[in-house]
């Protein structure tokens, strides 16, 4: 059973591998497409419709190496990335609300505190998930320890 469970786990890392090198493939013929959409934008320069939709394929390619670089180190901080890039050009490029709007902010504000909580938290190998309240009361310990320090 174990054997299988290996044998599985490889093909599954070998699909995602040549799933980011379609991906590869798809931001370079993106990458190639923004140079027309430079250009465009060069013509209509004027038109603030003209620099969202220049904007919105600058994303695109952004978000695909982005993407490349979850498929092939996945973590979650590649994931965090992604999903700021993707909220970001949500609320940048696409008419919104101020509520969407607020609640992009809010999104991409819980996102970054779930970052620098995984970033401050080296859990162990037995652990998979650091205790969240733990990381805080230690992030706020260190801070109080710099600050005496820098005092003395």
């Amino acid at each position: 059973m174990d054997k299988l469970r290996k044998g599985l786990y490889q093909v599954s890392e070998g699909l995602e591998l040549i799933i980011a090198l379609v991906a590869v493939i798809g931001v370079v013929i993106a990458t190639l497409n923004l140079f027309p959409e430079l250009l465009l934008y060069w013509q209509n320069r004027t038109d603030a419709e003209a620099f969202l939709i220049f904007l919105d394929a600058v994303f695109d390619v952004v978000i695909g190496l982005e993407f490349i670089k979850m498929l092939c180190k996945p973590s979650s901080q590649n994931i965090m990335e992604v999903l700021i890039f993707l909220i970001a050009r949500h609320m940048i490029v696409q008419k919104t609300s101020a509520l969407e709007d607020l609640l992009s902010v809010v999104s991409i504000g819980i996102l970054f505190f779930f970052r620098r909580f995984m970033l401050a938290t080296k859990p162990d190998k037995e652990q998979h998930v650091p205790e969240l309240f733990g990381a805080i009361r230690n992030a706020g310990n260190k801070k109080e320890r710099e600050s005496t320090d820098s005092e003395e």
